[in-house]
């Protein structure tokens, strides 16, 4: 794959080279001047970004002066602070005026202020470009082999010119040490868009992707101005776009939602803002959401593999004995089915953890209650320690609920998850946790299958009230990512986020879009 851009031979010699080398530029410790210091400094810079030698001496000087700053580090400390590119460029003409000579994080620092140029909407002029070229070929002249660091920003520099195909060969080096990070994929993905090497940007997202990496706007952005240019192909580039956001689980922010709204209609697409309740309903089209909904089949698959990958290979016998997993599975098979399996102390610490046994009790109670009401068949996943706790509420527990203790040293997440999947497709469970590393170790295709299974089954305690109701947080049984509409194949349903990068949490989202092709 990208082979027409790769380095032609990297010989064996120089690939045991850059591994080592590789472990001399792990990051160093991020060290920072007192807030105070960065304030007034940002303050004087924003007042006057382009200063003399004299104020960028004192500057400078005033750093070192810092303890645990010295010559290594300051230059790079000073270009961080810098509002702008021509603000950075004085601070490098100052140090070449004075001898000093740029290390990598100087430069690196320098090449992001590039970047950040083009980010706020300067347009960056021939002799811009032609300064990065000059940083990469001075760099590359002097160092076979660069670090991670040093290629990242590289090639978030690089792809602002015309020279951007060497990015390749940088995403090679850093690879030799570690997976590249979003935005370095971000960047080199957009321009292959921008210039219309579209296989080559598409590869590049499912590589990406696999390794967790999540894409800027950016990357969309030029996506949907790549596809503007033949509408004959709009309405399935679109669609290309929306499903690969549901089959790599991906949000779109509402930037790009902004963007597919202010679309011409000329192009067979219509967007607009809508909300969609609890129940899956458009308050535009008044349509449903997809299920989510585990077919059998799928659901019978996820629970063998979940047995094999977690509890066998992976995650009981760390943690407890063979004797333990054969104790737990005569348990199951005498008591199963249940209709809902509960976290214990997910639930008794749901409120903190510096509370009396009794309050723990008392909470936990008040879940089975809830569940025992609805006359459900509950089990509770515990550990020995709770059975010293002497209360009234543990005697219902026992009374009205099946309880399995642990091994104090076991973890919960595996008994639990066992329990719910071996009682059959319409059990539920109770805990906050949000079982990450179990979709994981099911690998992508039944990880997925994991995430849909849990997300239809998944309840958790939001709070108790002074009479002992329980307000539960109910699953949202619908596809939260942009999908198809199951009554009409030409509409779809996109949620957005603020911010497509960083996402706390996967859930429901506030806004979404309801878009229409023609």
């Amino acid at each position: 794959m990208f082979r027409r851009y790769r380095f032609s031979q990297i010989s064996r010699a120089l690939l045991e080279a850059s591994r080592n080398y590789a472990g001399v530029h792990q990051k160093a410790p991020n060290i920072r001047l007192p807030p105070s210091r960065i304030t007034e400094l940002k303050e004087k810079l924003n007042l006057s970004p382009v200063l003399s030698a004299a104020e960028w001496g004192n500057i400078r000087k005033g750093i070192l002066d810092e303890r645990r700053f010295n010559e290594t580090n300051v230059d790079s400390t000073v270009l961080g602070m810098c509002v702008g590119l021509e603000s950075g460029k004085s601070y490098v003409k100052f140090l070449r005026e004075n001898g000093v000579e740029m290390n990598l994080a100087t430069v690196g620092k320098l090449l992001r202020l590039y970047r950040t140029e083009h980010s706020e909407g300067v347009e960056l002029n021939e002799e811009h470009r032609q300064e990065i070229v000059k940083f990469y070929e001075e760099l590359h002249k002097k160092n076979a082999m660069l670090d991670a660091n040093t290629c990242e920003h590289l090639v978030a520099a690089l792809t602002l010119t015309d020279h951007w195909r060497v990015s390749f060969e940088l995403l090679d080096m850093i690879k030799l040490s570690g997976i590249p990070d979003g935005a370095t994929f971000s960047y080199l993905i957009e321009k292959c868009f921008q210039i219309g090497d579209v296989d080559v940007g598409w590869e590049l997202l499912e590589e990406m992707t696999s390794h967790k990496r999540l894409p800027k706007d950016d990357v969309f952005l030029a996506w949907i101005a790549y596809s503007l240019k033949d509408p004959n192909c709009f309405k399935q580039n679109m669609i290309k776009m929306l499903s690969f956001t549901n089959a790599k689980s991906l949000f779109l922010s509402k930037r790009i939602g902004q963007t597919l709204v202010q679309i011409p209609t000329k192009y067979g697409l219509r967007a607009v803002e809508t909300r969609v309740t609890e129940k899956g309903k458009c308050s535009s089209c008044k349509s449903t959401l997809a299920s989510i909904v585990v077919p059998d089949d799928m659901f019978s698959a996820l629970r063998d593999a979940f047995i094999q990958a977690v509890i066998i290979k992976k995650e009981i016998f760390n943690k407890t004995t063979p004797k333990e997993l054969e104790r737990f599975q005569m348990f199951l098979k005498k008591t199963k089915p249940y209709d809902v399996v509960i976290d214990g102390l997910n639930v008794a610490f749901s409120t903190g953890n510096q509370k009396s046994p009794a309050v723990y009790a008392m909470q936990i109670a008040s879940v089975v209650k809830h569940y025992v009401r609805q006359r459900k068949r509950v089990l509770v996943i515990g550990r020995q320690h709770m059975d010293r706790w002497r209360s009234k509420d543990m005697k219902y527990i026992r009374e009205n609920a099946f309880l399995f203790l642990t091994e104090d040293l076991s973890q919960d997440d595996p008994f639990l998850l066992y329990a719910a999947l071996e009682s059959g497709p319409h059990t539920d469970f109770f805990s906050r946790d949000l079982m990450r590393r179990h979709s994981f170790l099911l690998g992508d295709e039944l990880g997925g299958v994991f995430k849909r299974w849990q997300q239809e089954h998944q309840y958790s305690l939001l709070s108790i009230t002074n009479d002992g109701r329980v307000i539960i947080n109910s699953p949202f049984q619908y596809d939260m990512f942009a999908h198809c509409s199951p009554e009409n194949a030409n509409r779809w349903h996109v949620p957005l986020v603020e911010n497509s990068v960083k996402i706390p949490k996967v859930e429901k989202q506030a806004c979404w879009l309801c878009v229409e092709f023609e």
